[in-house]
């Protein structure tokens, strides 16, 4: 069962009154926990968050757009992507969990475009930190142009 036909189970079960307090109503929405999150351009030199210029979408705004980081505030499994595009450019990427490397993806295009993406499904506690870093030294990189696309989600709550 999705964590919408959860919610929707949930709300289906819920005394018709409860919905109209809005106290109630929240407590039972609090498992949810989403962001996609976009940047058109370069990343930044290695060993750092990439900063992301626009949030798609972010409920309950977990992912900090400032600093490129998810921090978990509903334990649970989630899932974890990312989708590169790049004309005349290099990337290597890595996806990190509290500092440590979970996955990472490079790709190069030299004379015309290529598409690089990745995914992870973790388990994570209340505190844990999720990001994408780029792993190469700006010098690596081309002049071409990147657009990446990071997302996250909640599977299931614990």
């Amino acid at each position: 069962m999705s964590s919408l036909q959860k919610m929707v189970s949930r709300v289906n079960l819920m005394d018709p009154q409860d919905l109209k307090d809005p106290e109630v109503f929240q407590g039972q929405l609090d498992f949810q926990s989403a962001f996609s999150v976009k940047l058109n351009g370069s990343f930044p030199g290695p060993s750092q968050p990439i900063v992301f210029q626009e949030a798609l979408y972010n409920h309950p705004g977990h992912f900090d757009l400032a600093t490129g980081v998810f921090t978990c505030h509903v334990p649970g499994v989630y899932h974890f992507g990312f989708d590169i595009a790049l004309s005349q450019n290099v990337v290597k990427v890595g996806l990190l969990r509290n500092a440590t490397q979970i996955r990472d993806k490079q790709a190069e295009a030299k004379d015309g475009h290529e598409h690089a993406s990745g995914s992870s499904i973790l388990q994570l506690e209340k505190g844990d930190r999720v990001w994408l870093e780029s792993m190469l030294d700006k010098e690596e990189s081309g002049k071409g142009t990147i657009q990446t696309v990071f997302y996250g989600f909640l599977i299931n709550g614990n």
